[in-house]
């Protein structure tokens, strides 16, 4: 650290802060390998139906105008998840757990297991249906709604080619 220009003069400048550097990946490093137990194409394609469709079921509880989500594969540890996500602008107190309580009624009337937390200022639902995750957190101003499917190995070329399907 001594040895860079920059950094070697906030060193000396102030001695008592301490510095960690994170060096990211070199253009020149080798790919990371792709994993050996990757899904198939068409395995992650049923993951992202799965989900769209999860999504779909509970469209109807949610305000009139809300536009649809983003959908989109997420690095997890372990591989990617496939995730509908929504910020539901407007939606917060008292509408908010109105909405929350009806997604809870709903999807615990088909099997899923529900957990609820917070209070009625910042309402949380949690969801599963032992596949599907739902995550549902009201705040000041807006509530975020996330919708995700397994954590599974995915080969980079068919995330690219999903991608390109959407």
């Amino acid at each position: 650290m001594a040895q860079d220009p920059f950094w070697g003069v906030v060193r000396r400048r102030r001695p008592d802060v301490d510095l960690v550097l994170l060096t990211g990946r070199s253009p020149l490093d080798p790919p990371p390998a792709e994993p050996d137990d990757a899904i198939t194409l068409d395995e992650a394609r049923k993951i992202e139906r799965g989900v769209d469709d999860a999504y779909a079921s509970i469209r109807h509880l949610l305000p009139p105008d809300t536009p649809p989500p983003t959908r989109l594969w997420r690095a997890a540890d372990g591989g990617h998840a496939y995730l509908n996500e929504k910020a539901l602008r407007g939606l917060a107190g008292p509408r908010a757990v109105v909405t929350l309580r009806a997604l809870a009624r709903s999807l615990q009337e088909r099997g899923w297991e529900i957990g609820a937390t917070g209070d009625d200022d910042r309402p949380h639902l949690m969801a599963t249906n032992g596949w599907i995750d739902l995550d549902v957190r009201s705040g000041a101003a807006a509530t975020q709604l996330l919708m995700a499917g397994p954590v599974v190995p995915v080969r980079a070329d068919d995330l690219a080619t999903l991608k390109a399907e959407r």
